[in-house]
């Protein structure tokens, strides 16, 4: 069975980022890699409220926008590709909403252990920041981070080569047990998994139905001793400062 991955466009143009996603798209294909590309602006997507529904409950408040198709489709897909042109050393609006309004998945990471990569353009500066706001965001939801293919100014028309990808197709066919967390990365598991100790609600029963809360990571993978007592010192500090 084939992989599926989903793109996803978060400028309001199809221009400079989507141009890349187009050759991302071929590459994959040229993979036999089933792909769609979702344009965020096609789609509804309210301002996330602060009214912490989506923490304290299973689904969040807001049922009249398309939010909902939009994390199905990441949910069942393979593999995510992430894009935006920058805005402001950052991405567009229309992504930092997406991110906002998936943050139930901070607290109940539906999307461990998925690959994910990401794309930005800009015309000058910006791209430094930008990768650190993908990565914080794909570390907070366990997600396996891939390539991060960028592009600037004069090299905006570069073609896209597959060594630039290369991660994360190989992430997309490798097994989990196969990843190396990062020192971020097991402290943002750690710190949910200590959450969902403290709680007495849906994270814990979250948690407990994947069988985490006496783990060290979201899944088997390649931890070294340094990373081991690590995972097991931080897990005392929070619990501690938690209490």
């Amino acid at each position: 069975m084939s992989k599926k991955v989903l793109l996803i466009h978060g400028s309001a143009r199809k221009k400079n980022t989507y141009n890349i996603l187009l050759q991302i798209e071929k590459i994959l294909k040229d993979h036999g890699i089933e792909v769609e590309i979702l344009n965020l602006f096609d789609y509804e997507i309210k301002d996330c409220i602060g009214c912490e529904s989506c923490i304290t409950h299973e689904s969040c408040s807001i049922k009249d926008d398309n939010m909902n198709v939009i994390m199905q489709k990441m949910m069942d897909s393979d593999g995510v590709v992430l894009s935006s042109p920058v805005y402001m050393c950052s991405v567009t609006s229309k992504l930092k909403s997406l991110a906002d309004r998936t943050n139930m998945w901070v607290h109940k990471p539906a999307t461990a252990g998925k690959p994910v990569m990401f794309v930005a353009t800009t015309a000058a500066t910006g791209l430094k920041a930008t990768g650190q706001f993908f990565n914080t965001y794909a570390t907070g939801l366990g997600m396996r981070r891939g390539d991060f293919v960028a592009r600037a100014g004069k090299k905006m028309d570069e073609p896209v080569k597959e060594k630039e990808m290369s991660k994360f197709l190989r992430l997309l066919e490798q097994d989990t047990s196969q990843y190396h967390p990062s020192m971020n990365e097991i402290v943002m598991f750690t710190v949910g998994k200590v959450l969902a100790l403290k709680s007495e609600g849906d994270d814990k029963k979250f948690w407990e139905e994947r069988e985490w809360l006496d783990k060290r990571y979201y899944y088997p993978c390649k931890m070294n001793p340094g990373k081991k007592l690590f995972s097991k010192f931080i897990f005392k500090v929070l619990s501690k400062a938690m209490d």
